[in-house]
């Protein structure tokens, strides 16, 4: 039991990029997953929390990895977590190494959603630390939003989705870099930040599409195992019409 545990939790870390500092803060960590589990059908939300110490594993180990990482390997690896996730019942692994690899997926999609996750932009990693502890401060104050399961729907090519999604993501990029780069000016330190500015807009608004992308991913992977979805928050899954 402990060989398969070590098997399936631990045997893919081997071909993760070295550990890194440049990840969300523990509070920005637990409150994207507090969400994202508020967000989960009830089914998989129960599992997940009666192992939470294992999911949140998952995530941590994931984001420290990833945290530099360029975005078509994020979502290279995002697509290879959600094709694994409903294989593994069937290879009767515990469901402590289900919910950390739930984490894993996570993980994945919380970084994805970074907007200074850009390896060759030189301002995007001298300040990406910074903004990152920027959001931990500001975390108090953001409101999430969820997209909704539909808007727009995620089918069975999460890369695909991930690619049409990160298309925004520049302009968000840009608008981050401009609070700390102003036109003729020296770099901005983020206290002075309004919280009407671009860099606190830009936080909830990547924070709520990290959530998002990860209840619609939970559920898919979630959904491919049998898992009841009784239940789940803004789930309106489409009736079928009665044989005639």
């Amino acid at each position: 039991m402990n060989a398969l545990r070590r098997l399936g939790a631990g045997a893919l870390l081997l071909v993760l990029e070295p550990v890194c500092a440049s990840a969300y803060g523990p509070e920005t960590v637990r409150r994207l997953t507090d969400v994202s589990l508020r967000l989960t059908a009830p089914s998989l939300r129960m599992a997940l929390l009666a192992y939470r110490s294992d999911l949140d594993r998952g995530v941590s180990d994931t984001l420290a990895a990833f945290a530099t990482a360029p975005r078509e390997r994020v979502a290279q690896e995002a697509q290879r977590e959600f094709d694994l996730l409903p294989t593994l019942p069937r290879s009767q692994l515990p469901f402590d190494v289900i919910a950390y690899h739930f984490g894993r997926l996570a993980g994945l999609l919380y970084a994805a959603n970074d907007p200074l996750l850009e390896g060759n932009d030189p301002q995007a990693l001298e300040v990406h630390a910074d903004y990152l502890a920027y959001v931990e401060r500001k975390l108090p104050l953001m409101v999430f939003a969820f997209d909704g399961y539909d808007s727009p729907p995620l089918g069975s090519d999460l890369k695909a989705y991930l690619t049409e999604r990160l298309r925004t993501e520049r302009r968000y990029r840009e608008a981050v870099l401009f609070c700390y780069f102003p036109p003729g000016g020296k770099r901005t330190p983020s206290q002075s930040f309004d919280d009407r500015s671009n860099a606190f807009g830009v936080a909830q608004v990547v924070l709520s599409h990290g959530v998002s992308d990860t209840a619609k991913a939970w559920l898919g992977a979630w959904k491919a195992m049998d898992g009841d979805l009784a239940a789940t928050p803004y789930y309106h899954p489409e009736v079928s019409a009665p044989a005639s």
